[in-house]
C-alpha cells in the first residue's frame, strides 16, 4: 500500500508540473496589460501612490481660480485604416489607422497604437510640416491636418520640455499664469476615487504638476491628462466651460515639489 500510496504522489507531482508548463505558456499568449507591456508604465505606477499628506495653509500661495477641460491618450489597432503617422521628415514610422483616428490622435497629442503581435508603443506630438497632409475639417475646427508625430519618451506620451505625462497628475496649463514645473493643490480633488491603470482603485491627494502646454490653455483654463479614459466622472469640477472656476492653490512644499518633478522626468 505504501508503493502505490508513492507512485500515487509521483503521478501527482508529474501532472501538476505539466499543469504549470501549460498554464505558463497560455499566459504567454495572452495579450499583455498597459502596464505589463510598457515598463515605464510600470514604473510610474511603482513611483505614485497619490499618497501625499493633505497641504498646510503655510505650505500654499494665494488661491487662484481655474477652469479645467481634460485631455487623453487614445489607444488604437495598427492596420485599421490607411492613413499613416508620419515623422518631420515625413516618412512612415509605421502604424496606420483610420483618418477619424488620425485627426483624434493629432488633436490629442499622443495616441498609443497596438500592433497585431500584442506589443504597443505611443507616438507623441512632434511638429507640423506643410508635407502629407490630411484633412481633419470635417471631424474638427482645429487646423491639425499638418501635424507629425515621434516615438514617446514617456509610457503615455510626453508633456513639454523634459516632462512625460502621467495619468491624473498632470495638467497642461498657460506657463504666463502657471509656469511649467509648478504643482498645484486642487481641494475638491482631493478623496476623489480613480482608477490606475492596473485597475486598482486609489484616492487622490489633490496634487497635480504643471507639465505641459496647449495651444487652446490660455490664462486660467487647464486641462486635465486622464491618461486612457474616456472621461473623468471622477473630476466633477472639470466642467470644460469658464462659467464653473473652482479654488487651485500653488504649492510651495519643497518635498512635494521635488516628487512630482523627479515622476515627470523622462
Amino acid at each position: 500500500m505504501m508503493k502505490n500510496k508513492c507512485l500515487s504522489n509521483k503521478r501527482s507531482s508529474q501532472l501538476l508540473l505539466v499543469c504549470c508548463i501549460l498554464s505558463l505558456f497560455t499566459l504567454s499568449l495572452i495579450k499583455p496589460s498597459f502596464a505589463q507591456d510598457d515598463s515605464l508604465a510600470g514604473s510610474y505606477l511603482k513611483i505614485d501612490s497619490f499618497s501625499f499628506v493633505e497641504a498646510n495653509l503655510s505650505d500654499l500661495g494665494d488661491p487662484v481660480l481655474l477652469w479645467a477641460t481634460n485631455y487623453r491618450l487614445p489607444e488604437y489597432v495598427d492596420g485599421s485604416g490607411d492613413v499613416p503617422l508620419r515623422d518631420a521628415a515625413g516618412n512612415e514610422l509605421g502604424p496606420k489607422i483610420p483618418l477619424g483616428e488620425w485627426c483624434k490622435s493629432a488633436l490629442e497629442g499622443s495616441v498609443r497604437i497596438v500592433f497585431k503581435d500584442g506589443s504597443a508603443k505611443t507616438y507623441n506630438y512632434d511638429k507640423t510640416t506643410d508635407d502629407f497632409p490630411n484633412d481633419c475639417s470635417k471631424f474638427y475646427s482645429f487646423k491639425l491636418g499638418k501635424t507629425k508625430f515621434r516615438v514617446a519618451h514617456g509610457s503615455f506620451g510626453d508633456g513639454i520640455g523634459d516632462f512625460r505625462l502621467a495619468p491624473y497628475r498632470t495638467l497642461a496649463t498657460d506657463p504666463k499664469l502657471i509656469p511649467t514645473g509648478t504643482v498645484i493643490y486642487i481641494p475638491e480633488a482631493r478623496g476623489a476615487k480613480i482608477i490606475l491603470p492596473t485597475g486598482e482603485s486609489v484616492l487622490h491627494d489633490g496634487y497635480f504638476f504643471a507639465g505641459d502646454i496647449g495651444g487652446a490653455i490660455k490664462s486660467n483654463h487647464v486641462d486635465v491628462f486622464i491618461g486612457s479614459n474616456e472621461d473623468s466622472p471622477f473630476f466633477p469640477w472639470i466642467t470644460n466651460t469658464s462659467k464653473k472656476p473652482f479654488k487651485a492653490y500653488i504649492v510651495k512644499d519643497q518635498d512635494i515639489i521635488t516628487s512630482l518633478t523627479e515622476l515627470h522626468l523622462k
